[in-house]
């Protein structure tokens, strides 16, 4: 008895202790407050400084508020890009708000480390500028913060406080509030069509309301789809002013020309230090292939998938052999491409630099704390190599860049005639310059036309700076193209398919300039002089085009594209037995290719393994004309089809019939085939579809469509509201479960 006894008294005792822990655990934070968050090291991307959501140890280097202090500034200007709108955007807004009070310093979050946020004072302050990347997710550079604030992605309004480091010069931090004092100013750049719109910088600002930080001004959403210039350009004059009344500092920002950010000087240097081949580091030297050390990958194979159309479907091919890069299925490839001969010498006309244009020069920022020391990683470079390479010289002059970058340097009454509409008004700078893709060198020409109608000499006439057409013109981007292969299939060859751009301008003035009103885009017209070049043999260039194509010609055309895989969400389900929905027109069908490689390669390696049906919807203008890969997806699907009987390719002609057919009418021709699909084996949905769903191509229309086509059938076959529908969809997102790449 007494042993019985004791034994249920030491079973209660250890239940009685079960559930006291699990009670204080489940209560901790009515208990004791917020625990701190844990300590989380983020994986280390390729090309990209260590990125880390917490680190406890302080790293003087990476401390941004000594750096601020040390270079006698009070503003610093966080810029997270993928694309580079909002790195361009920091700059300018740095040297916007310049003045005696406001002394500005524009920072890569990736370099600094997040916790010295609470070490600001109440005379500092600091600006986000934050682009949303993807399905609302935060840029490559700011996932470090972003995972700090917003450590439950899923809920980030339920957040820990992260841990700051505690400033030698405050009170110990409030863990609730540690950025009680804080003070910040917040833009974000996105697209309103996507979902999850700007939804890094609405986060971010969230997060740092939460934390005890005040912000200066409203949040400013710059939308990609309408006018993000206009949008930005309307923020900073709502939010410059109260900066710098927060900061106690006049309005002395009025000076006719402000000063230039890049130092340019003709040096001596020999062949080997000048660098005129538009390299971007050393990536054989042992640096991680990434954005800013690209790997130069042979050219395997390029051709046009479209031979009878009248445009240039590209396919090309890169050889990754040797580069210590792998990419997966879904990824992303980034492609640095050049500007064309006759761009580069019309901008060297406009400047007057054609007797120079070869002379060595080295380009160094005047400021010796700006995020950007060097326009190049190299010692040296030309003019000619410069805008070739390194500057976006093909895009139009931005109506703030009009207004603070040229027209200052305006000296007859007819260039500031000329120019002054196109700075002040929105719609005369739209009807001129946007629609006629007035470039830096157009709009350069264009003025001294007006000057010379109007009998102004020759020396009197608008000569802007060289220092600041350097500052005119954005860096060079890389553009991404979504792989079009399979790893399983292709583990080191890259694949990429693109539609060559080229459009006429609809203004007269744009008409009459030299080039004429043709405007081609920059990288797949260098893809194209590639694959002309690959087919050829050689480096000379093409006389005539079989397309009516005007031909844009590159001096030493190499044989290799510098290119670097970035990450992307876009990824098959982890189970073959899950079925998909593709959705891909035109060059759409990029990603869905790689896609249907992938499962029929998993059905000839095991052809006894259970796998989901695939549909895959293509839609193009014309089936004789537009078809990309159609024999190839035959074949693929013949294999699928093996395991998965109901996997097809479904595709919508628009001009093959009187009535235009589209993507989401075959959606709806083919709703009992889909809604199988989407059933996955049950008898009814009841909630979210278990199978996974893919749209690339036309954000603006096309995805938009789609889900409405997916919203009505669902609705129909399982008898909801097309309400009820919608949020199906939505819970699917927010599952990773529909995917749009667009």
């Amino acid at each position: 008895m007494v042993a019985k006894s004791s034994i249920e008294w030491g079973d209660m005792m250890i239940v009685s202790g079960v559930v006291i822990g699990a009670a204080t655990f489940l209560f901790r934070k009515s208990l004791f407050g917020k625990a701190k968050a844990t300590i989380v090291q983020v994986e280390h991307k390729p090309g990209a400084a260590l990125q880390q959501t917490a680190r406890s140890e302080y790293n003087a280097s990476r401390d941004f508020v000594a750096k601020m202090r040390k270079a006698g500034k009070n503003v610093v200007v966080f810029y997270g890009s993928q694309t580079g709108t909002a790195e361009d955007f920091a700059g300018r807004l740095g040297k916007d708000m310049q003045s005696a009070g406001v002394r500005p310093l524009v920072l890569d979050p990736e370099l600094y480390d997040w916790q010295n946020l609470a070490a600001l004072g109440p005379n500092e302050l600091v600006v986000f500028l934050l682009a949303t990347s993807g399905e609302g997710e935060p840029t490559d550079n700011m996932e470090a913060w972003f995972n700090a604030l917003a450590l439950d992605r899923e809920n980030p309004e339920q957040s820990e406080a992260p841990e700051f480091h505690q400033p030698s010069d405050k009170d110990t931090l409030d863990h609730e509030a540690p950025l009680t004092g804080t003070a910040y100013a917040m833009f974000g750049l996105g697209n309103n069509t996507y979902e999850q719109f700007n939804q890094h910088a609405r986060v971010v600002d969230g997060r740092l309301h939460a934390l005890g930080a005040t912000r200066v001004g409203e949040r400013g959403e710059g939308d990609d789809d309408v006018d993000i210039e206009e949008d930005f350009s309307k923020w900073k004059e709502a939010t410059l002013p109260l900066i710098r009344k927060h900061l106690g500092a006049a309005d002395d920002s009025s000076a006719e020309v402000s000063p230039p950010t890049w130092d340019i000087t003709e040096v001596s240097a020999d062949g080997d230090q000048v660098w005129t081949r538009g390299e971007m580091g050393d990536s054989s030297g042992g640096a991680a292939v990434g954005p800013h050390s690209p790997f130069n990958a042979p050219i395997a194979a390029a051709v046009d998938l479209t031979p009878s159309g009248d445009r240039y479907v590209l396919h090309v091919e890169v050889e990754l052999q040797g580069s210590g890069v792998r990419y997966e299925t879904g990824d992303h490839l980034g492609v640095y491409a050049a500007n064309a001969d006759a761009e580069v010498d019309l901008l060297l006309r406009a400047l007057q630099l054609q007797g120079c244009a070869d002379t060595p020069i080295a380009v160094r920022a005047l400021d010796p704390f700006a995020a950007q020391q060097t326009l190049f990683p190299g010692t040296a470079t030309t003019y000619r190599a410069a805008f070739r390479h390194y500057l976006e010289i093909a895009v139009p002059v931005p109506r703030a860049q009009i207004s603070a970058l040229v027209l200052p340097h305006a000296r007859s009454a007819a260039a500031r005639a000329f120019l002054g509409p196109l700075a002040a008004d929105k719609g005369a700078h739209a009807a001129t310059v946007a629609a006629g893709c007035l470039t830096p060198a157009r709009l350069l020409l264009a003025v001294r036309e007006a000057e010379a109608a109007a009998g102004v000499a020759e020396s009197d006439m608008l000569a802007l700076p060289v220092a600041t057409a350097f500052e005119l013109c954005p860096r060079m981007q890389p553009r991404l193209y979504s792989i079009s292969s399979s790893a399983r299939v292709a583990p080191t060859r890259a694949s990429l398919t693109a539609v060559v751009l080229q459009y006429d301008a609809q203004t007269g003035l744009a008409a009459r300039l030299p080039l004429g009103a043709r405007r081609c885009g920059v990288a797949t017209n260098y893809l194209l002089a590639a694959m002309q070049m690959h087919g050829a043999g050689s480096s000379s260039a093409l006389i005539a085009d079989a397309k009516n194509h005007s031909v844009c010609t590159y001096a030493n055309l190499p044989r290799t594209l510098p290119v670097f895989v970035r990450r992307s969400p876009f990824r098959l389900p982890s189970d073959a037995a899950t079925p998909i929905v593709m959705v891909g027109p035109g060059t759409g069908l990029a990603p869905m290719r790689a896609f249907v490689q992938e499962r029929a390669q998993l059905a000839r390696e095991s052809p006894e393994a259970a796998q989901g049906t695939a549909l895959l919807f293509f839609g193009a203008r014309s089936a004789a004309r537009d078809f990309t890969y159609g024999d190839e997806l035959a074949t693929l699907f013949a294999d699928i089809g093996r395991v998965a009987p109901e996997s097809r390719i479904i595709t919508a002609f628009s001009r093959d019939q009187p009535q235009k057919i589209y993507v989401q009418n075959r959606i709806a021709d083919y709703a009992d085939l889909v809604y199988r699909t989407l059933l996955c084996g049950q008898e009814k949905l009841n909630g979210p579809p278990r199978a996974h769903i893919y749209v690339c191509g036309d954000a603006k229309h096309m995805a938009k469509d789609v889900a409405c086509a997916l919203v009505t059938l669902i609705a129909d076959r399982e008898g909801v509201s097309e309400d009820v529908a919608a949020k199906w969809i939505t819970e699917m997102r927010r599952l990773s479960r529909y995917q749009e790449d667009v």
